[in-house]
């Protein structure tokens, strides 16, 4: 069994954002662990440009942390597919606006289409890290058969872009106590897509739409459950991918942090 702590959106903000950062890193380190930071290339303006960020992320990795690339604007859900099924009970926005345009999308999710999102988000993530990026996700899990195509088109073979079980996170946004059960979505353990990418499904971020002080024993009661059932279900060969939200964790990091 692997377990990585995962975080998704990070590298840009103001100088609240930047705090934060080092805080969670300070975290993780204090603990003998490393993060994977999820990056978006360009979240507006070209994150590889950003004088003040892109320092601290090359610093950050040189201590052993570990950035992978996060789609390329994050200006949407349907960036490079559409989010699994059971996440519309808490996001409904990103179908109703597919299936309003269902042409424009088809074209957008060409796999040409996609390969170019992603040949450029690479070749702003090398000119920060140094490297190529090994592994994708999504953002908001919006993922489909031409998205793992164009990863497979550009040399990404490893993914993590399927949440485990939204049925849960749904809970922690609706308050709807029937969904607050256990009903995961993909299998919890590694698996092929087709053409030939390693799919990671990403343990549930139970923090996302933050945590009231008056819900805290209930969410880390929830956090346990969840944990035991992947356990039971992963055997040895499972690879635990814990997600989290940057903006979100920082937002409530005083109430989060004895959760994690």
């Amino acid at each position: 069994m692997r377990a990585i702590f995962t975080s998704d959106d990070v590298g840009t903000g103001d100088r609240r954002s930047l705090d934060a950062f080092h805080t969670v890193t300070a975290w993780l380190e204090a603990r003998g662990l490393r993060g994977t930071f999820f990056w978006i290339p360009k979240p507006g303006s070209p994150a590889d440009e950003d004088p003040v960020w892109v320092p601290v992320l090359r610093a950050a990795a040189v201590r052993g942390h570990d950035f992978q690339l996060h789609g390329l604007t994050h200006a949407t859900c349907l960036e490079f597919g559409l989010p699994q099924a059971s996440t519309r009970r808490s996001n409904p926005a990103p179908f109703d606006e597919y299936e309003r345009h269902r042409d424009h999308w088809a074209r957008r999710h060409s796999v040409p289409a996609l390969t170019a999102r992603l040949t450029e988000g690479i070749e702003r993530f090398e000119r920060v890290f140094g490297r190529r990026p090994a592994v994708f996700r999504a953002p908001c899990f919006g993922m489909g058969a031409t998205a793992y195509e164009a990863l497979h088109a550009v040399g990404i073979h490893h993914s993590s872009s399927r949440g485990l079980n939204p049925t849960a996170t749904a809970y922690t946004i609706t308050k709807d106590a029937t969904l607050r059960r256990w009903a995961p979505d993909y299998p919890c353990r590694p698996y092929l897509e087709p053409p030939g990418v390693t799919e990671y499904a990403c343990f549930e971020d139970l923090t996302i739409a933050g945590v009231p002080a008056e819900e805290c024993d209930d969410r880390l009661d929830l956090y346990r459950s969840e944990l035991g059932h992947f356990l039971e279900e992963a055997g040895e060969d499972g690879v635990l991918v814990f997600g989290t939200h940057f903006r979100s964790m920082y937002g409530s990091w005083d109430v989060v942090r004895p959760l994690f």
